[in-house]
């Protein structure tokens, strides 16, 4: 149960606990990505695994939507986790033989084969974490709240990648190549947090004999009770705010794609900086999301309690700071002469782009209590579509090119699908619980006959 402290609300421990989870599920993707480029040095075989991820990943969002509404998200992420974990154990056997990667004979692909269910299993068990988190948090963060929570747990996202590349750089200048006890470092850890999160923490507030009466109070009467409904498909498919937070989560995917993943080759190729020797650089850009993630969260929550304005706007004003910002400073950066701005100018963006985790993420659990997984799932399947099509865009258009004419043209395409894939949101999305949240009941107010 969770613990009755001065410091910390239960639903406060609730957040940390959740953030902890998410930077485990991030540090190790993070970790198993950097073994597989050092136990191989080839971009086909990473990249060849990582297909394996997304694909998984994709695969498992409409099916984890339908069940995490329906089932109790301690026991399943306390799966989850449990499941990384295992992952983590068995790593690094699956890949001393790696480097030996060829289709033939069979023998010699084994490892790669292991490596890649390995990868699937990881992609589906990320993609099953956060229908079942986000239900989770509807459960536990009062509305006030929702968007310090939301973005602070979020937070575990880029501080997850920041960590589990030092951690990787830091193990391997102590052990070099002897690579297996980090994955088992990681696995003590997975299992830690399994542990604690399923002794200390429960599915619903009123289930917790750990929380405050005068806390349980302000959450039974402040959250919606769910109920066990029948999807409505065609109201979710035909819903103008539910269509506006799916095409912004497909435009700020693409940026993230391109900003987090490839600028590194920015700096590789046209700047001629060499991450493995400047980890200041390549960590300057999750930094600054962490940061703005925080804030904005903060600021947030506080114009909704402060009630300065009404819950959409304030979902509005925050999507257009993570994503309508940085698009023109995308295009501001190309008209300035100097790598190195430029370079700053991305940054900059990126850490802006943190801002829509109190803006349109928020709205996709608010609109409809009741259906928060399917459309958290929704939401996911766009976001994935969105990587997976960046990367074939980026390989295609650009590649390793190091011509800054090509980047500059890049940020131009980036800023028109910011503001293409923003204008809907603006226009249409509502944080207002919708109509269909609730199937009307037929026999409300029909006559009774005498």
């Amino acid at each position: 149960m969770t613990f009755k402290t001065v410091w910390i609300s239960s639903h406060g421990q609730v957040m940390v606990a959740l953030l902890i989870g998410v930077f485990l599920v991030m540090a190790s993707r993070t970790h198993c990505n950097q073994m597989v480029i050092n136990a191989t040095g080839t971009r086909d075989t990473y990249s060849t695994m990582n297909v394996f991820y997304q694909v998984a990943y994709l695969v498992v969002q409409l099916p984890t939507g339908l069940l995490a509404d329906r089932l109790n998200s301690v026991t399943m992420l306390a799966t989850i986790i449990t499941g990384l974990a295992v992952s983590s154990a068995v790593s690094p056997f699956s890949l001393e033989g790696l480097s030996s990667w060829s289709w033939t004979p069979w023998t010699s692909a084994i490892p790669a084969m292991v490596t890649g269910t390995l990868y699937a299993v990881n992609g589906a068990l990320a993609g099953s974490w956060w229908p079942f988190m986000n239900v989770m948090l509807s459960n536990w963060a009062p509305p006030e709240k929702l968007a310090y929570m939301y973005a602070t747990i979020n937070t575990g996202l880029p501080g997850g990648i920041v960590v589990g590349n030092i951690f990787t750089g830091f193990f391997y200048s102590l052990h070099g190549s002897d690579f297996g006890y980090s994955f088992f470092i990681i696995t003590a850890i997975c299992i830690t947090w399994s542990v604690a999160w399923s002794m200390m923490f429960h599915h619903h507030p009123s289930d917790d004999p750990g929380v405050r009466p005068s806390e349980l109070e302000r959450l039974t009467t402040s959250l919606h009770p769910k109920a066990q409904l029948p999807v409505p498909w065609a109201e979710i498919v035909t819903s103008l705010p539910v269509w506006s937070v799916m095409l912004a989560n497909f435009g700020s995917t693409v940026f993230y794609v391109v900003l987090i993943m490839y600028m590194p080759v920015y700096l590789k190729y046209t700047m001629k900086v060499e991450i493995a020797h400047n980890g200041f650089l390549s960590t300057l850009p999750a930094l600054g999301q962490i940061a703005v993630m925080y804030i904005t969260g903060r600021c947030a929550s506080l114009a909704q309690a402060k009630d300065w304005m009404n819950v959409s706007t304030i979902r509005k004003v925050f999507s257009c700071i993570g994503m309508a910002v940085p698009a023109i400073l995308l295009i501001v950066a190309t008209a300035i002469p100097n790598n190195y701005i430029f370079y700053s100018l991305l940054v900059v963006s990126y850490g802006l782009s943190g801002s829509v985790f109190s803006g349109f993420r928020v709205s996709q659990m608010e609109m409809a209590p009741n259906f928060v997984a399917v459309i958290t799932a929704l939401g996911d399947i766009f976001g994935s579509l969105a990587m997976n099509l960046t990367h074939i865009a980026f390989i295609v258009t650009i590649g390793d090119s190091s011509d800054q004419r090509a980047w500059d043209e890049l940020c131009w395409y980036l800023s028109t699908i910011l503001i293409v894939c923003l204008v809907p949101f603006v226009l249409f999305g509502d944080s207002k619980i919708q109509s269909w949240n609730t199937p009307k009941d037929p026999e409300i107010n029909e006559p009774t006959e005498i």
